[in-house]
């Protein structure tokens, strides 16, 4: 299913549903969350998935793991997605992701992905259920990337971090900082 919401198939009586979109650029997302676990995988352009433990820069050719019921906000970068939404008691059977992480997708992975997607909402063959098995299997085995940026906990340090992560520069320097925390530049 393609631009369409999760809120629209999330009671689907399906373990996975499968969902593609394409944002434009600079599109974002407010923070929100989901029932189920997502896998959002960017097959082009940039992601950046924020939680309150920290941000994820997610480049072309990987996705976000992201658990049930995590709140989280995405800043795309000129992306088309594809998305797993995996029902809670499906994930606790074998996923090891307890937090949002960036993993690698495989070849496999990417082709199975681009596949549900078009698969019809209630899916029910024998071909299309293994799709889903074998995606499912194969999430299982991808490797995890440190592509996270942890983030300070420290009300006014947080804000700080999040304004310099909306708009990196390296002419902000380390004074403008100390003074907005109250604190010597040496």
């Amino acid at each position: 299913m393609r631009n369409v919401k999760i809120d629209e198939f999330d009671r689907l009586d399906r373990d996975v549903v499968a969902l593609g979109n394409d944002y434009a650029q600079g599109f974002i997302l407010p923070p929100h969350q989901h029932r189920r676990a997502q896998l959002l995988y960017g097959a082009t352009g940039l992601m950046y998935v924020t939680t309150q433990d920290g941000e994820w820069v997610v480049p072309p050719q990987h996705a976000v793991w992201i658990p049930p019921e995590t709140v989280h906000a995405v800043r795309f970068a000129g992306v088309t997605t594809r998305s797993l939404y995996i029902e809670p008691d499906c994930v606790a059977a074998f996923i090891k992701h307890r937090r949002c992480e960036v993993i690698s997708v495989s070849p496999l992975l990417r082709q199975l992905l681009l596949e549900a997607v078009d698969l019809p909402p209630l899916y029910d063959s024998p071909r299309d259920r293994t799709l889903i098995q074998l995606m499912l299997l194969e999430l299982a085995a991808m490797p995890v990337r440190e592509f996270d940026i942890p983030l300070p906990q420290h009300p006014a340090l947080l804000a700080l971090c999040q304004a310099f992560l909306l708009n990196p520069t390296i002419h902000d320097p380390a004074a403008r900082w100390a003074r907005a925390l109250f604190m010597s530049p040496s």
